[in-house]
């Protein structure tokens, strides 16, 4: 019986002091945002990386913010590389800043990126923040503390 509870001391000891591990949602990252002038018109490239695209994953929206009101674009192709580049055409607009974020169909938006490339507003150039995950010896610690916490009170009866 001492065996036992100490076998059970150990798991849940191991169950607490292994790390967690970090993992990512594949969010799509906004790496540059250029301007450029065809006639009347204003267009924007948005360069963007997002992993492992196919037809079912795939960047669904651009949103820019143009000097503080958002214009969705959401007839984009879908890109077969991890690295895109998507034009957009504002017309006759000419914003003073731009700010773009990139939206997975599946993972969600980027972080907004801002023209220039000097850095991101609402967060940093690694999109999404980590999902807290256990390593898989920490979910067999604690599958294994639990059958032995079940054979101590089988035991007991």
């Amino acid at each position: 019986m001492n065996r036992i509870k100490l076998t059970l001391a150990i798991f849940l000891f191991a169950t607490l002091v292994i790390p967690a591990a970090v993992v990512y949602g594949n969010v799509p990252t906004v790496l540059t945002i250029t301007r450029r002038i065809e006639g009347s018109n204003t267009l924007v490239d948005v360069k963007v990386s997002h992993a492992d695209p196919t037809t079912s994953h795939y960047i669904s929206q651009i949103s820019l913010d143009l000097d503080g009101a958002i214009k969705s674009f959401t007839d984009l192709p879908k890109a077969t590389t991890v690295e895109a580049t998507y034009t957009l055409n504002l017309g006759t607009t000419n914003p003073k800043t731009t700010k773009a974020q990139a939206v997975c169909n599946i993972h969600g938006p980027s972080s907004w990126f801002t023209e220039g490339g000097t850095g991101n507003t609402g967060g940093s150039t690694q999109s999404g923040g980590g999902i807290p995950s256990y390593p898989t010896e920490a979910i067999i610690a604690g599958i294994m503390t639990a059958l032995a916490a079940a054979t101590i009170l089988y035991r007991k009866r």
